[in-house]
């Protein structure tokens, strides 16, 4: 009987050893948004200005502008998934710019990719949003990811036992 029951107890923690690596493995950030401790890390707030601090953020990129010697991105904020990856989202807690040293080539930078950012925290900087005064947080970018786009795809239905497509068969009128 104890033979039995230390087989089972290896293969619960076997079973448990597995289950905990692949789940951590689903949740962990990219590489090259790698930081320890992640708690440590700052979540997004609007006007943030705690500077030296650390924060990984995300968003979908708004403009691009280029200047001498850093380039600066500036990103409509959506939340981090576990895995890293910006959120698709309807609604925005804000803006912040990220600064990233050298140029960003505004084609690859474009308006409505994502971006996900590790930096440090600057000071706040006062900036408009077309005619609108907003307080921008702002980081200065170590490392970063540019998602790759999101494509639109067409669905199609298939009629069921009658073979071929048809645009609008689950709201056939009579």
């Amino acid at each position: 009987m104890p033979t039995t029951l230390s087989f089972a107890r290896v293969l619960r923690l076997v079973a448990g050893f597995l289950l905990a690596s692949l789940l951590s493995a689903c949740a962990a950030a990219p590489p090259e948004l790698a930081y320890q401790p992640e708690s440590a890390l700052l979540p997004y707030a609007p006007a943030l200005n705690r500077p030296g601090a650390m924060a990984r953020w995300s968003g979908i990129i708004a403009s691009v502008r280029n200047e001498a010697d850093q380039s600066v991105i500036e990103v409509v904020v959506v939340p981090l998934q576990a895995n890293g990856a910006p959120e698709q989202m309807e609604h925005s807690p804000g803006r912040f710019l990220a600064l990233v040293a050298g140029f960003a080539d505004p084609t690859l930078y474009a308006k409505g990719r994502t971006l996900s950012v590790l930096g440090q925290l600057a000071e706040t900087v006062d900036g408009k949003i077309d005619q609108h005064s907003y307080r921008f947080s702002v980081i200065k970018v170590q490392k970063s990811k540019l998602w790759p786009p999101v494509k639109d795809v067409e669905i199609r239905y298939v009629r069921p036992f009658f073979g071929g497509f048809d645009d609008d068969w689950p709201r056939r009128r009579p």
